[in-house]
């Protein structure tokens, strides 16, 4: 019952733009956005496990700015990171995403509801494999598209470029950020990647 509550109470905010400034630093959270992603959230519950967070994923935003959100369904609390997108989303490199492709070999971000899945090491260190729960996205384990951190994803880098570098379709972070994140989204979380 506490959950029901819980997400009524975030729909409301979604619904409210008012309210938008509470969601997130800034008021970056679009509520719209969230609404699709609680949405998404509630129509994939038997796949996605755990039902007190969800990450959102606003690429409407520039790699410069926070734009994946992290939302705790009990608490309402929200936590933003910078993320990378695929340099198949983005080819003029000018730090927004132009599209979303599930296409092998695109190296562009997959759009939709995916499921965080389990850690490995791989080449940039601890990892986290995706499972897309959506036709945008079913191709995302074979694409190996992940959760990690990487160099390009930096607060270094991003001074030098004003922008972030581009994944092979993953989402990156900074090695601080990506630390954080995982600390707080365990497997089974819904991650909902949009724009």
């Amino acid at each position: 019952m506490k959950r029901l509550a819980t997400i009524s109470f975030l729909l409301l905010l979604a619904a409210a733009p008012a309210h938008a400034k509470n969601l997130a630093p800034n008021g970056a959270l679009r509520p719209q956005l969230l609404a699709q992603a609680l949405a998404a959230h509630t129509a994939h519950a038997g796949k996605a496990a755990n039902e007190g967070v969800v990450v959102v994923v606003d690429y409407s935003l520039h790699s410069k700015d926070e734009r994946l959100f992290v939302v705790n369904l009990e608490s309402g609390d929200i936590t933003s990171y910078r993320a990378a997108h695929g340099r198949g989303s983005d080819t003029d490199h000018d730090g927004l995403l132009d599209r979303f492709s599930d296409t092998p070999g695109s190296s562009a971000s997959p759009a939709g509801a995916l499921r965080i899945a389990e850690p490995y090491y791989g080449k940039h260190g601890l990892s986290i494999r995706l499972d897309g729960l959506d036709e945008t996205n079913k191709s995302s384990r074979e694409r190996a598209i992940v959760v990690h951190a990487a160099s390009y994803a930096e607060p270094e880098f991003l001074a030098q470029h004003g922008k972030l570098g581009r994944s092979n379709g993953c989402i990156a972070f900074s090695k601080a950020d990506f630390d954080r994140f995982i600390a707080s989204v365990p497997e089974g979380t819904l991650i909902f990647v949009s724009r």
